[in-house]
């Protein structure tokens, strides 16, 4: 399917900017389960889905869409008791839009026929609510529950990753390939799909949600005005340096989904004795601000991440990137430190980007 194609083109080239890292301690995690990517066979595994990928795409319009329905899937997600990780899903499935594939599946979440009328929905032809946003996504919602939960209870294992793997390949076919190869999904050998499933997820997550740390890596902001002519030819690095890291998979990590039916405790919430806010303010005049320009910040407090300490009055700089009209800003601290305007959102307004403006950094010191 040509738009499944442009999606997976999107979301494996988001794995090049992994390569790019700073010695910093990265973890990347999925619905709570660190990925391995520390493990050699996992790291060649995603070099050979790096290497697949050979033109970038124009992805504004994916992004409009995304901003349109995430609010909503969120909300599904939330009552239901899945990890927000998996609103990422649907784009992966069909970039948000009543896409129907060779095979049968259709609707923002590529249910197959059966599935959808197992659920509940109406699948005729007449009707085809596997179209109605909100049934499928509901529908989706208990798709990956009971497949979590019937995982849980044969193998005594708690694994969202291998619930989005059953999303994929069939409950059926995970539980077979669980039964001969264990439950370590990125040991396992199963189809190329479902082998790089996972990690397009992974990748379209990172993208999405911090896009202001690949944007350099790319050279332009693929959000705003990309397009193939702006693309350079680069080179595929041979190794990979994100750190070292193994699977956590714990029945304890949090709540998750047991009986649809009823009412839904809430999703466990960030840990914010690991967050500390650091004041600070924007130097300098950005009237004719452009994508790539570096903006300065001085800090108005001591900001300390690892071994780097940066004293009150210190300047520091990062590159800005216009997204969604705000203009997001890569510290230099990956994940660790996310600048955030007076009203705690991501980034700051491009009519607020002006000397003096205050900000706030939002700092992880979860390790240090």
């Amino acid at each position: 399917m040509k738009l499944r194609s442009i999606v997976t083109k999107l979301i494996i080239c988001g794995l090049l900017s992994f390569t790019l890292l700073s010695s910093f301690a990265h973890e990347i995690i999925f619905c709570g389960e660190r990925i391995p990517v520390g493990d050699k066979f996992v790291s060649d595994k995603l070099m050979n889905i790096i290497k697949k990928q050979i033109n970038y795409v124009n992805v504004p319009s994916l992004r409009q869409r995304v901003n349109q329905y995430m609010s909503q899937v969120e909300y599904y997600l939330h009552e239901t008791n899945i990890p927000e990780d998996f609103k990422y899903l649907a784009i992966v499935e069909s970039g948000f839009k009543n896409a129907t594939s060779s095979a049968g599946a259709a609707g923002f979440w590529q249910l197959m026929p059966e599935t959808a009328r197992e659920l509940g929905l109406v699948v005729n032809g007449i009707v085809d609510e596997r179209n109605d946003f909100n049934k499928s996504t509901y529908a989706a919602c208990k798709v990956l529950a009971n497949y979590y939960l019937y995982i849980r209870k044969q193998f005594g294992i708690s694994s969202w990753v291998l619930t989005a793997a059953a999303y994929n390949n069939g409950i059926g076919n995970i539980q077979n390939a669980i039964k001969k190869q264990g439950t370590n999904y990125f040991q396992m050998q199963l189809n190329e799909e479902t082998a790089a499933y996972v990690y397009k997820i992974i990748a379209v997550k990172e993208l999405f949600q911090y896009p202001e740390l690949y944007m350099n890596d790319f050279g332009y902001n693929i959000f705003t005005t990309a397009t193939k002519s702006n693309i350079k030819n680069q080179d595929v690095p041979d190794k990979l340096n994100i750190g070292g890291m193994t699977v956590k998979v714990d029945e304890a990590d949090g709540v998750h989904p047991v009986n649809l039916n009823r009412k839904l405790s809430p999703v466990k919430k960030t840990d914010l004795s690991k967050i500390k806010f650091v004041a600070a303010q924007l130097q300098g005049k950005y009237k004719k601000f452009k994508d790539g320009e570096l903006v300065s910040i001085i800090l108005q407090e001591d900001l300390q991440v690892f071994n780097r300490f940066h004293g009150k009055g210190t300047i520091i700089q990062g590159r800005g990137w216009i997204i969604d009209d705000r203009v997001q800003i890569d510290l230099g601290f990956n994940h660790n430190v996310i600048l955030l305007d007076l009203k705690n959102e991501k980034g700051i307004a491009i009519k607020d980007l002006k000397n003096k403006e205050k900000v706030i950094l939002k700092v992880d010191v979860t390790n240090n």
